[in-house]
C-alpha cells in the first residue's frame, strides 16, 4: 500500500473509532464467546489480562472505577496494560473495583487497535468513561508509534513498555479530568 493511501486508511480507522458511541461499540463480552467476562470473587485472585485487577481500598481515593475488558488488543498486549493500570491506579487516587462487585462510580471501556505503517506500528487507543446509567462523560484517545518490522500481526511488534505508557497516559488523563 502506498504511503498516501496508508495514511488515508489510518485516518479513516481513527475517525471510525472516535465516531463510535458506547451503544455502537463492540460488546466486551465478544472476547469471551458471548459470555460475560468472569471476574474474581476476591481481589487476591489474579485478574484476566484484559481487565485490571481490583486495587482494593485506597485511603486517599476519590474515584471508584470498574474497567470493562479491553476490546481489540491481544492478550499479550493487554496483560502489561492491565498490570500497569492496577499498579498505578492507587497512586492516582483511583480505586479499581472488580466487575460484578459493588459498582464503581464510573465504568471505563477501552478500545485499542494496532496498525502497521511501513517500518512503524501505530497503537490507537480510545477510553470512554461512563456513568452508572451508561452515559459517556469523558473520552480519552491517543496513539503511540513504535518502530517495527513488517509482519502479519502489528500487535507482535508492540513492546510492554508502550502498553505501560498507554496505561500511564490513561490514568493521568482520568485523574486530571476528575
Amino acid at each position: 500500500m502506498r504511503a498516501p493511501a496508508r495514511r488515508h486508511a489510518i485516518l479513516l480507522a481513527c475517525l471510525a473509532i472516535s465516531a463510535c458511541s458506547t451503544s455502537e461499540a463492540l460488546d466486551p463480552r465478544a472476547l469471551f464467546n458471548g459470555q460475560p467476562a468472569a471476574t474474581p470473587a476476591q481481589p487476591e485472585t489474579p485478574a484476566s489480562p484484559l481487565v485490571p485487577a481490583a486495587t482494593g481500598p485506597v485511603a486517599s481515593s476519590r474515584l471508584r472505577m470498574e474497567f470493562a475488558p479491553v476490546v481489540g488488543a491481544t492478550i499479550n498486549a493487554a496483560t502489561p496494560l492491565s498490570r500497569r493500570l492496577s499498579q498505578q491506579a492507587p497512586q492516582r487516587g483511583i480505586e479499581i473495583v472488580p466487575g460484578g462487585a459493588a459498582p464503581g462510580e464510573y465504568l471505563v471501556k477501552g478500545y485499542l487497535s494496532a496498525i502497521g505503517d511501513g517500518n512503524e506500528t501505530i497503537v490507537i487507543f480510545v477510553w470512554d468513561v461512563l456513568d452508572t446509567a451508561g452515559n459517556r462523560l469523558h473520552r480519552i484517545q491517543g496513539q503511540e508509534r513504535i518502530a517495527a518490522k513488517a509482519g502479519a500481526d502489528p500487535w507482535q511488534s508492540v513492546p510492554n513498555a508502550t502498553m505501560e505508557q498507554i496505561a500511564d497516559r490513561t490514568l493521568g488523563e482520568i485523574a486530571a479530568w476528575a
